[in-house]
């Protein structure tokens, strides 16, 4: 690996780290700000911003279900943090870095899953202060493009840190012929 490289990699590992911290900050502030509030409680709900009223509790709670979901794809950049940190030392072959991978591609799957559950908790959230017969909740179970994007690089993520485990035995066994 060029030196240039192997720069590049080893920047890569805190800007994943900085990534991670960053999501938590970024949901926090757009709940908590009162331009942005409304749009995002109507994106995650996938209601209309009209039918519901944003109090600070409801606004609490969905800051929370959202927070759950981001606590994957924050999980997922930290693992992504330690892929770096051991690309850039040129440990590829280990255990440790196909369990890393398989991680990453497990997180987008969860992520991926949360969506729907995160729709109607949020939906729920958001209109239970509603009278009677206007609370609502919203499922769906559509995908769009990025979530087939995130669908196909999860499984990807896993089947690759399978070849690599098998490929880390094989490694290890030439180790010990040698």
């Amino acid at each position: 690996m060029s030196t240039q490289n192997k720069s590049l990699i080893t920047w890569m590992a805190p800007v994943s780290k900085i990534l991670a911290l960053m999501l938590f900050v970024i949901n926090t502030l757009l709940w908590f700000d009162a331009e942005f509030a409304r749009q995002v409680a109507s994106f995650y709900s996938g209601i209309d911003s009209s039918l519901f009223t944003l109090t600070t509790s409801n606004k609490l709670i969905v800051w929370f279900i959202s927070s759950l979901q981001i606590s994957t794809l924050s999980f997922a950049l930290f693992v992504v943090a330690g892929i770096f940190q051991d690309f850039a030392q040129g440990r590829w072959f280990t255990q440790r870095f196909s369990n890393q991978l398989k991680w990453v591609g497990i997180s987008l799957l969860v992520f991926l899953l949360l969506s729907p559950v995160v729709q109607m908790l949020t939906s729920l959230a958001l209109t239970y202060t509603n009278p009677a017969g206007e609370r609502l909740i919203a499922f769906s179970f559509g995908v769009d493009i990025k979530g087939l994007i995130i669908l196909f690089l999860g499984i990807l993520l896993i089947l690759i840190a399978k070849v690599m485990t098998k490929a880390t035995k094989i490694s290890d066994e030439n180790k010990q012929i040698i």
